[in-house]
């Protein structure tokens, strides 16, 4: 399967969610669950808020990849992110960013088992104090097939390798914060 998509695609997909979201609101004023519309368009507030905090890191193809993984995903992996400061990452840092994360996913794809819902976050942060950006990453779900430990330390990454904080891991859950040094920005 394609992992990069066509405009035409990008539109598609995005009209599509937009009409289901407008058809929970409809659906929920229809049945005069006014309160539940309201947390509805709360949630696709709160959404709209994060993925616009994304964008604004600076950080385009990682942005990309982050906003349209659901939408092509090869297994039953729902990625999910938040951004907890304001900032902008320098512009070097994005392939660096987009091609560990990716890496992540790709070896939780390979990992995770169908029929089982597999939910997998992204917590963002730019570190100022530290010069850092952290990435903690949670994962709950199936049991895995393999060990985070194991795979995560092997991640493909010719530009950097993340201090990794191990917070905790079973089987079916884990949770690491990934520390990056930030880039110096150019000028």
């Amino acid at each position: 399967m394609k992992e990069k998509i066509g405009a035409l695609d990008l539109l598609q997909h995005s009209r599509h969610d937009w009409m289901n979201r407008l058809q929970i609101i409809k659906g929920n004023l229809e049945l005069a669950n006014v309160e539940r519309a309201r947390e509805v368009i709360e949630e696709i507030v709160i959404e709209m808020r994060q993925e616009a905090q994304l964008s604004a890191l600076g950080v385009p193809h990682l942005s990309e990849w982050l906003l349209t993984y659901n939408w092509v995903r090869r297994a039953r992996l729902m990625v999910k992110f938040e951004v907890l400061t304001d900032g902008r990452l320098p512009i070097e840092m994005d392939p660096t960013l987009y091609e560990w994360l990716k890496g992540v996913v790709d070896k939780l794809e390979q990992s995770v088992c169908d029929g089982v819902d597999n939910e997998l976050y992204f917590i963002m942060e730019i570190d100022q104090e530290q010069s850092a950006f952290h990435v903690t990453i949670e994962y709950e779900g199936g049991e895995l097939k393999d060990s985070p430990k194991n795979w995560l330390k092997d991640i493909n990454c010719k530009r950097v390798e993340p201090a990794l904080t191990w917070y905790g891991s079973t089987s079916t859950q884990f949770a690491v914060k990934a520390s990056f040094e930030l880039f110096p920005v150019s000028r």
